[in-house]
């Protein structure tokens, strides 16, 4: 239990059914789904349709998209939604071009849009109402308009002068050469009528036809070598998850191209401590997972990659051998200097979690990569393309080197627990670009290490290492940025906050869900 003479929120617990995501217009929608008598799947793919409208800086159906799947008594599915490099981009052609590194507001650094493929066929195999059902609401906003958020608000007006770049663009997402204010309403009616014309059709509406000619043509005009061959060939990679036990559970991720080895990597490496020792604000413990942050992105950013494109022994990685020769780089007296940990970006993301009246769960997450992406949008159907390129390395030989058709090394990554029945006993994620790792973990050892429940695990102050920097929220205090300083940590305090997250726990003795939803985003957790 939170100490409710503290400010914070209180954890939602409903009987029947429970929903949390970034935004409430997102958590409504899925909500009504469920009620509807959609299931999880449906619900989910309803309230990323609508957090693409609502929440356009940070996702959008011109982006990529990864969930697992868990129904009731079958095994987890990972759902990979990622989008491929075009064919003509591969390594040669950047190199006789002289082009030595994909801008954030290149058209190179667009990949095809991997989410409505994702969504269609996640819904073909899962999903129980009709389609189109599960976008009405959404184009309903897109058309008639809706309020912006506070978070929202915030992070559109940081990104005015990136939206001021393309023309399209900033004839759509600015008025008046400005950023919509908190409280005012918002139309897309281009972006719409191509929801419109996705419920009504599938994925082919988006994937062939005049909406992909439109795209075709948007980022061909800026230098893209996008074709329609491109966007027909997308596909979505359904396998089984990747698994390790923590404790008396089995933690479940996506294998690569995303990152969630690197959960495993470091829950691994977090349980060979003893935390009896310390309590979950100790500055020992932000040391000990900033130093595991800078070990395993050097395995992330030297290993990983689209295994399609390069051999990478997972097993390996997994293994006790390679978990020790990691934990003898940690000392709890010094920092680790790290050179080969990295990143080429760091985006942002939402993330959103459902379980329905049945147990299923859906643990979900979209992104464009950076704020409003690559910033470009398509001409004639409201599209904001995700710039996903941007995670690909312009160096030969490397794993995760652009190639034809190559999947990037990504960052979004949902997570989901299960018990020794394998229940489903949480589902859960946090966004916040690469932090997303180390973020998970975070949440974990809070619920599983310090005995907090979902909301307050969320809600706990954070610290991540990234490029050489210690960044810690404005909460820590004197006496903990003290002591990391003179450890030799650089550290950087952020102006806002350090990611997001939503999560679901299922407690199956006493038959309710508990749900949990962070402050540093718009969004809600609700159930009924």
């Amino acid at each position: 239990m939170r100490e409710i003479h503290l400010p914070g929120r209180s954890n939602a617990i409903a009987n029947n059914a429970m929903v949390a995501t970034s935004q409430p217009l997102s958590s409504q929608e899925a909500l009504n789904i469920l009620k509807l008598g959609g299931n999880a799947i449906d619900a989910a793919i309803a309230a990323s349709a609508v957090l693409s409208v609502v929440e356009p800086g940070s996702t959008g159906i011109g982006g990529d998209c990864f969930a697992i799947v868990k129904m009731n008594n079958k095994k987890a599915v990972s759902i990979n939604g990622s989008g491929k490099a075009p064919n003509k981009a591969n390594f040669d052609y950047f190199k006789s071009n002289k082009i030595n590194n994909i801008g954030l507001l290149s058209a190179h650094s667009v990949t095809i849009p991997g989410a409505i493929d994702a969504w269609y066929e996640m819904h073909k195999k899962f999903g129980k109402l009709d389609f189109e059902q599960l976008f009405s609401t959404a184009t309903y906003y897109a058309r008639e308009g809706f309020p912006i958020h506070e978070i929202e608000a915030f992070h559109w007006q940081q990104n005015e002068d990136k939206l001021k770049k393309n023309k399209v663009t900033k004839k759509i997402f600015l008025k008046n050469n400005q950023a919509p204010l908190f409280g005012t309403k918002f139309i897309n009616s281009k972006l719409a009528d191509t929801l419109e014309l996705i419920g009504k059709k599938g994925s082919k509406a988006f994937y062939e036809g005049p909406i992909a000619q439109d795209m075709v043509k948007s980022l061909n005009k800026l230098g893209g070598l996008h074709s329609e061959e491109d966007f027909y060939n997308q596909d979505t990679i359904f396998s089984d998850t990747l698994i390790s036990n923590y404790k008396d559970k089995k933690i479940h991720q996506c294998p690569p191209n995303g990152p969630g080895l690197i959960v495993h990597l470091m829950m691994k490496l977090l349980d060979k401590f003893d935390w009896n020792n310390y309590n979950y604000l100790d500055s020992v413990r932000f040391h000990i997972q900033a130093e595991i942050t800078k070990i395993c992105f050097e395995v992330k950013e030297a290993f990983l990659g689209d295994p399609n494109f390069s051999d990478m022994d997972v097993e390996y990685l997994m293994s006790d051998e390679n978990i020790d020769k990691l934990y003898k780089k940690i000392n709890l007296d010094r920092v680790y200097n790290s050179k080969k940990s990295y990143v080429t970006s760091h985006p942002e993301t939402v993330y959103l979690t459902v379980v329905d009246d049945n147990l299923n769960a859906v643990s979900f997450i979209n992104s464009i990569c950076h704020a409003f992406g690559s910033g470009i949008c398509s001409e004639n159907s409201g599209i904001l393309f995700q710039n996903r390129g941007v995670n690909f390395r312009l160096e030969e030989n490397h794993p995760n080197c652009i190639d034809s058709n190559k999947r990037p090394l990504h960052t979004i990554i949902p997570g989901l627990l299960t018990n020794k029945n394998d229940d489903t006993v949480l589902s859960y994620g946090v966004m916040g670009g690469q932090y997303q790792p180390i973020g998970q973990s975070h949440v974990l050892q809070n619920i599983y290490e310090f005995d907090m429940s979902v909301q307050e695990a969320i809600d706990t102050k954070r610290a991540f290492a990234l490029n050489g920097k210690l960044k810690v929220e404005k909460s820590f205090s004197e006496k903990t940025i003290s002591y990391l300083s003179n450890l030799g940590h650089d550290i950087e305090i952020v102006d806002d906050s350090i990611g997001g997250g939503q999560g679901i726990m299922i407690d199956r003795k006493e038959g309710v869900l508990i749900g949990g939803s962070d402050p540093r985003k718009d969004g809600l957790a609700i159930g009924y």
